[in-house]
């Protein structure tokens, strides 16, 4: 690891400690040329996984692109970073434990919906429009109503105990 400050490989690790539920490490670091204390966060990356998009086009695979598409379905909402970061962290254990190589991006599509719909249904119904590209806007009225059948089911099932 560079000295940010004066580019010196000769850096010591002061102190480690694992956060974001073991998927990171953040390190303090000191120079031992310029005294220079500093952070460093160390992040499981996803290396040997494919996306398989639409067009049949095969990239690689992108938390930086999840986190943003996710972000998108908080749509002119106080985005709540925490809870965002806490999505692409589950979305891409669930993509690893799929166990393959390549995934297509329906099934991340899919992952994402089952995550966000346990956590935000408005980013949700968002995130299904985006991801399921309706035709009409019947389509996305039926979604809604959806929505209400569900809600009216739960708020009776509330009512009774």
């Amino acid at each position: 690891m560079y000295c940010p400050k004066c580019k010196s490989s000769d850096t010591s690790v002061l102190d480690s400690r694992v956060i974001n539920e073991g998927r990171t490490i953040k390190r303090r670091r000191e120079c031992s040329k310029c005294s220079y204390r500093f952070t460093t966060h160390e992040d499981l990356k996803v290396l040997d996984l494919y996306v398989t998009k639409r067009s049949g086009q095969e990239v690689s695979y992108n938390k930086d692109k999840l986190k943003k598409s996710i972000e998108k379905s908080f749509n002119k909402r106080k985005v709540n970073v925490d809870l965002v970061n806490s999505l692409v962290e589950s979305v891409t254990d669930d993509v690893m434990k799929l166990g393959k190589d390549t995934v297509s991006s329906d099934e991340i599509g899919n992952i994402v919906l089952n995550n966000l719909n346990s956590s935000d249904e408005a980013a949700y119904i968002c995130y299904m429009a985006m991801f399921k590209n309706f035709a009409t806007a019947t389509d996305f009225i039926e979604l809604v109503k959806q929505f209400e059948k569900k809600y009216d089911q739960s708020k009776s099932i509330i009512s009774k105990v």
